[in-house]
């Protein structure tokens, strides 16, 4: 672990966690938007500074209510991702670690802070593609059998000392979303529900083109992306309402966890019997 510096301590709260009984994504990505906030001031950074171009998030182990974290984050030093930031949430009761992100490199210095990508394999993307998203026209993501699966307004609680829209702020719509994007794919609440299953993310990348500020009337314009496999590829173009500017594109690999089990499994038909 030479090179990692601890960036953040938290504690897992019941009203953090989601109807699959386990911390939502949304809370993942604020520890590690504070944790790089912190790495930045530690090395004379700007706290307040933009997020990254891009975050990309691993999950790897479920946090529940009552556990506690906290991340280590360091800067890559050499190989594919050299000058990336990547932190590592650790569950500190079990020793494992829970979720990775790697961050676009912001520039900060952190001579001191630093470890070699074969390190930190755990945290490189294996589902989705490293480099920056284009944005995709939103009439593009409808001619692909999308649909607009959130409109909501950015309520100043939800920003930054400047106005502009957290991390948080983003994701927690992302999550709120898929649940529209995966009724019309055909694995709806009702049939997992009578099964005992629940969806759950494996890997996301977000893409930031631009800050979305207190007011701000956004859409998500999303698609599901079958890979053939248990997973299902969800594509997310969030959108300013006013002027259609491209705000922020995110993909998100998923999967069915059989609730009971804490496993995944394969995605159910509708009417079929059984698991």
């Amino acid at each position: 672990m030479n090179g990692f510096v601890e960036t953040h301590r938290s504690f897992v709260n019941t009203w953090e966690c989601d109807d699959n009984a386990h911390m939502n994504v949304q809370f993942y990505f604020k520890r590690f938007d504070e944790a790089a906030r912190f790495l930045a001031g530690m090395n004379g950074g700007d706290m307040a500074g933009p997020l990254p171009r891009t975050r990309h998030v691993r999950y790897h182990a479920e946090l529940h209510a009552g556990g506690i974290t906290r991340t280590l984050s360091a800067i890559v030093a050499d190989g594919r991702f050299a000058g990336y930031t990547v932190h590592l949430l650790e569950d500190i009761e079990t020793g494992r670690v829970a979720a990775t992100a790697l961050d676009a490199p912001t520039g900060i210095p952190a001579a001191g802070n630093q470890v070699r990508e074969s390190d930190v394999e755990q945290a490189l993307p294996r589902g989705v593609d490293a480099a920056p998203s284009l944005p995709m026209p939103p009439r593009e993501v409808l001619a692909l059998g999308g649909l607009v699966s959130s409109r909501t307004i950015v309520q100043p609680m939800q920003c930054d000392a400047v106005g502009e829209l957290l991390a948080q702020g983003f994701v927690g719509r992302l999550s709120d979303a898929a649940a529209h994007v995966w009724e019309v794919a055909g694995v709806g609440i009702a049939r997992l529900r009578e099964l005992g299953y629940g969806r759950v993310a494996l890997e996301m990348k977000l893409t930031h083109h631009q800050p979305a500020k207190a007011g701000d009337a956004l859409l998500i314009h999303s698609h599901a992306v079958p890979t053939g496999g248990k997973a299902l590829q969800l594509h997310h173009e969030i959108t300013r309402f006013a002027d259609g500017a491209p705000v922020a594109t995110a993909q998100v690999v998923a999967v069915i966890l059989d609730l009971t089990t804490r496993k995944s499994v394969a995605m159910p038909l509708a009417g079929s019997a059984g698991a």
